[in-house]
């Protein structure tokens, strides 16, 4: 696998100190980067329009993304976008009124799962890709319940949440969707769980410090624990079965790594598994509970790591390589793709 995409944003220049994250990106990128030579080059930078933004301060950025046959699904703060990678075309768009801080999108049993993290909550379309089947919320409640108990929000159905810069704080934070075994899963940020769409079961607690992605491997599904972390639960049980200290494995020396997130398991031929992950270069945030992992006992604070990539043998403890990224415009990093689709 000589190729992946890097799907995320790069900041705005005024955004280092100033800014919150739903203001703090100028673009939404896609990187290519070649994992034997190590050049990295932006093959997409985007922005949604203006009617489909806030009227002030608009966000661009692309969270995670997937594979839909032979074009990548990416999706902005309140779209979907399916980007052709040999022609570095974007072939379409969709978007929906209740999508609001869009976190991922894939398409599940021929049908687009939409994780609208803004009302908490998965938009299912029919196959046509435009028509709205279900909202599937992960809370319990539909966000309508939530929103009738904070009446001076002035937030309903009818809202056109894609011209709302936010709608934090979130109850869940959903953040990602995976399939597995008929089911479709969605971690949540601050639970630090997945819950099941179908059943309302979750899995065992992730981690105390807030989780990430949620990606089927073998008999496991491995999430990122933003803080330095990852985690691989049990598929049958759900519960954890092994936990990865990234730290101690790349002898890091205690400093905080960034923010993990973005997650991509490869199979060498004849060579152990490698887990390739995406760390952020630590961005500034007012909702400090976020950022209460990073409250250590550092003295002087490090300079923070710049935003890369890194290939891990997870199971032999060993950290392979390293590839900076963030020269070739992207801040933030959300997901890591195979250059080619599953299978192809």
């Amino acid at each position: 696998m000589p190729r992946i995409y890097i799907t995320g944003g790069r900041q705005k220049p005024s955004a280092l100190l100033t800014r919150d994250e739903w203001n703090a990106y100028e673009k939404a990128v896609v990187i290519e980067l070649n994992t034997e030579t190590g050049d990295a080059r932006c093959v997409l930078e985007y922005q949604s329009a203006p009617e489909l933004c806030p009227p002030r301060g608009a966000s661009h950025v692309f969270k995670a993304g997937a594979w839909d046959g032979d074009q990548l699904l990416l999706c902005t703060q309140t779209e979907v976008v399916w980007f052709n990678p040999r022609s570095h075309t974007v072939t379409q768009r969709l978007s929906h009124p209740w999508m609001n801080d869009v976190h991922h999108v894939e398409r599940i049993d021929g049908r687009l799962h939409v994780v609208s993290t803004g009302l908490d909550s998965v938009l299912e379309f029919e196959e046509d890709d435009r028509t709205l089947a279900t909202l599937h919320s992960v809370t319990g409640d539909t966000p309508w319940v939530r929103f009738s108990e904070e009446p001076a929000r002035g937030f309903s159905q009818d809202t056109d949440f894609r011209r709302v810069p936010t709608t934090k704080p979130h109850p869940c934070h959903a953040n990602y969707i995976h399939f597995d075994g008929g089911q479709r899963w969605v971690s949540r940020f601050q639970q630090r769980n997945a819950v099941c769409i179908e059943t309302g079961a979750t899995t065992a607690r992730i981690s105390d410090a807030p989780i990430h992605d949620g990606v089927v491997d073998g008999d496991h599904t491995w999430f990122t624990v933003v803080s330095g972390s990852v985690v691989a639960l049990d598929r049958t049980t759900h519960q954890i079965s092994a936990r990865y200290d990234l730290d101690h494995i790349g002898r890091e020396g205690g400093h905080p790594l960034g923010w993990v997130r973005g997650i991509l398991r490869h199979r060498p031929h004849n060579q152990p598994v490698q887990t390739l992950l995406a760390f952020s270069r630590l961005r500034p945030t007012k909702l400090k509970q976020n950022l209460a992992w990073l409250r250590r006992p550092l003295g002087k604070a490090p300079e923070p790591k710049p935003t890369r990539i890194a290939a891990y043998d997870l199971e032999g403890g060993r950290k392979l390589r390293e590839w900076v990224v963030e020269k070739a415009g992207v801040s933030s990093i959300f997901s890591i793709l195979p250059a080619r689709p599953e299978g192809a």
